[in-house]
């Protein structure tokens, strides 16, 4: 997806969601359980340090949904839709065909994964980075 095209920012928002956010569960047509495991994968090599990743529900559903369980009321937060079904309006909606939404949203992750997102909390870049002496080190 280009940056011009309009559905560029509620892409890379909702993907940043899922690289960035915890305790989250990806309820997903059984077609898309494949690639969203990938990106899992993807997800674990780029942020060794992270401990929790999406758990995956397969549904008979038309939409992909992200959602954030809050642990202590064991509530959760729909965060995301990947389809043509509206949501409510605090939700960040990817109104494509799913299957087109789902490949956008797969780029947009691999892109930010392949640029360092998220990075290290409060990352100021590398200069600020405390894990800078072992980077140099190895050089």
């Amino acid at each position: 997806m280009r940056i011009d095209d309009q559905m560029w920012p509620a892409v890379r928002e909702a993907a940043r969601r899922i690289l960035r956010e915890d305790s989250l569960i990806i309820r997903t047509p059984a077609r898309f359980g494949e690639e969203i495991e990938r990106l899992i994968l993807m997800m674990g090599d780029a942020q060794p340090s992270r401990l929790s990743f999406p758990a995956v529900i397969e549904v008979e559903a038309p939409s992909i949904d992200v959602e954030q369980v809050i642990e202590a009321s064991a509530k959760s937060t729909h965060l995301a839709r990947l389809g043509p079904e509206e949501p409510p309006v605090d939700v960040c909606w990817i109104p494509l065909d799913t299957d087109q939404a789902w490949a956008a949203i797969f780029e947009a992750c691999e892109d930010l994964l392949e640029a360092g997102y998220p990075g290290c909390e409060g990352c100021g870049g590398l200069l600020d980075c405390p894990l800078r002496t072992i980077l140099f080190s190895r050089i």
